[in-house]
């Protein structure tokens, strides 16, 4: 069996999605998720892109232990500084350069030549020559690059000593029988005892996994993707979907990875909580309805001989084995119980804060869903010192009557109230509180949906604000969607206040 090496990309390109953004502290967070899904190395970002963002890449290095800690640059001298800087205290530390090696993106993207793209890539190794980092080198838009200079540019970053080589189906306009016959080819001129040769898929196509399987039947031995194959315009390749291909076809393509497919179910939740990101139902995989059986031939069949419709098992990719549903009557040991279920372990200040809002929530409905649960911890988890905490509100509005909010506010112990007029319930909620915090908020997307069924499920707001010129994420639950969106509201508002403390 081979080998085959994972990198997850969600921190990086995935946040390249509008919809995503992570604060340092949820960079983490999903980080040491990762290490525990077992994925070989993190690219945890770009921190060229300013200094909030080498300072996420930097706390990741830090923090999470395990896989290899990876920082993107362009060959310029001042981006890979401060990737370098940024990976200091990690680990172990890899660059990813990259630079476009199709004369369409040279010539209107980078303006320069494929030879002042040889000179680039050349000085910039030479730059990390000594540096005691690995590197790993992009060759962007590969398969739609002339072949000759492809394999010019491999070989010379390869003569530099550089041991990934990754080729990038940058516009994923790839078919799987191109990019099966390029790596072919390409492997085959560097030689078996050349770089290990990687792939990265997007999925403007939607053929990202089938392109990836093929790069790593045709001999790449790495591949990069993302949760849920978030990521910019169509998305990337999904991570569970290439992870689950290669273990369901294990024998016949003799290729192994070290992920620990039962951590996905937990994985995609936190992606979820953490940036309210929505998955299909229908997602492969990890979607809420991908292991529904509505058909009755095939529910009967199921249940004789799971393998009948099932080629991929709930509990393989960690949906839970027992459909046990808490309630009024679950005492603190079923909530732990449902808590290490899921995968969670909480600090007891945590556990005691997070069954307060379990006792809370059983109150007005009768019924806790997993969802629900998940809900609770990652806003007890999403807690940070100095954020607002919302203390009570009140709502007054109706036809002919200009809507009202009072909105009363908890920060580090001191109470904050302030009341507004606006052009709707939440509007009014939202000015209430631009009051008390002293930002004004100006909201660009909004989105709302139940986490489960019944009219009494958890409701859940998403959005997305433009709060001190820069566009932040939040995200709330509540059986009442005032109150969620007052608590998305606060989400947003909290971030920002994190990021200047």
């Amino acid at each position: 069996m081979d080998r085959v090496y994972v990198v997850d990309t969600t921190l990086r390109d995935g946040e390249q999605s509008p919809e995503i953004f992570f604060t340092p502290e949820e960079k983490v967070r999903f980080a040491q998720q990762l290490a525990r899904l077992g994925v070989d190395v993190i690219d945890a970002g770009y921190p060229a892109l300013g200094r909030d963002d080498l300072h996420a890449v930097a706390m990741v290095a830090r923090e999470v232990k395990g896989p290899v800690i990876m920082a993107l640059a362009r060959p310029r001298e001042e981006e890979i500084r401060a990737a370098l800087e940024a990976l200091e205290n990690a680990e172990r530390a890899r660059i990813h350069l990259y630079i476009p090696v199709s004369r369409i993106q040279l010539r209107h993207m980078l303006n320069i030549t494929p030879e002042e793209a040889m000179e680039r890539a050349m000085k910039a190794l030479d730059q990390l020559s000594g540096q005691g980092v690995e590197v790993e080198f992009t060759l962007e838009d590969a398969f739609r690059a002339d072949r000759g200079f492809l394999l010019e540019m491999a070989k010379a970053v390869a003569a530099k000593g550089v041991r990934f080589i990754n080729l990038s189906d940058t516009v994923g306009g790839a078919l799987p029988s191109q990019i099966s016959r390029v790596v072919s080819w390409l492997k085959g001129e560097l030689g078996e005892k050349g770089p290990l040769l990687s792939i990265h898929c997007h999925d403007d196509l939607g053929m990202a996994t089938a392109n990836s399987v093929a790069a790593l039947e045709a001999g790449a031995r790495q591949f990069h993707a993302t949760i849920g194959g978030v990521g910019t315009r169509a998305g990337n390749a999904a991570l569970e979907e290439v992870v689950m291909a290669l273990k369901l076809w294990e024998e016949e393509l003799g290729l192994v990875t070290e992920v620990e497919t039962k951590e996905f179910y937990r994985t995609v939740r936190i992606l979820t909580a953490l940036t309210g990101v929505m998955i299909q139902p229908h997602k492969a995989i990890i979607g809420k309805a991908a292991f529904v059986h509505k058909v009755e031939s095939h529910l009967m069949a199921v249940v004789k001989e799971k393998s009948t419709f099932e080629i991929v098992r709930p509990e393989d990719v960690g949906y839970p084995r027992s459909p046990m549903i808490l309630s009024k009557y679950s005492g603190r040991m079923s909530f732990e119980d449902k808590l290490r279920e899921l995968g969670y372990s909480l600090d007891e200040e945590r556990l005691d804060m997070a069954y307060q809002r379990f006792r809370e929530l059983v109150e007005k409905k009768r019924e806790i869903y997993d969802e629900d649960v998940v809900a609770i911890v990652e806003d007890v988890l999403s807690r940070r010192p100095g954020a607002f905490i919302l203390q009570d509100f009140s709502i007054s509005s109706g036809m002919g009557q200009e809507p009202t909010a009072r909105v009363v506010l908890l920060q580090e112990g001191e109470v904050k109230e302030a009341a507004s007029r606006g052009t709707g319930p939440i509007d009014a909620a939202f000015k209430a509180i631009d009051q008390i915090t002293g930002f004004t908020g100006r909201l660009l997307n909004y989105s709302i949906r139940a986490l489960t069924e019944g009219k009494d499920a958890l409701g859940e707001v998403v959005l997305r604000v433009r709060l001190k010129g820069e566009e932040v994420v939040g995200r709330g639950v509540a059986t009442d969607i005032v109150e969620a969106s007052i608590k998305a509201y606060l989400d947003a508002v909290n971030k920002v206040l994190s990021e200047e403390s």
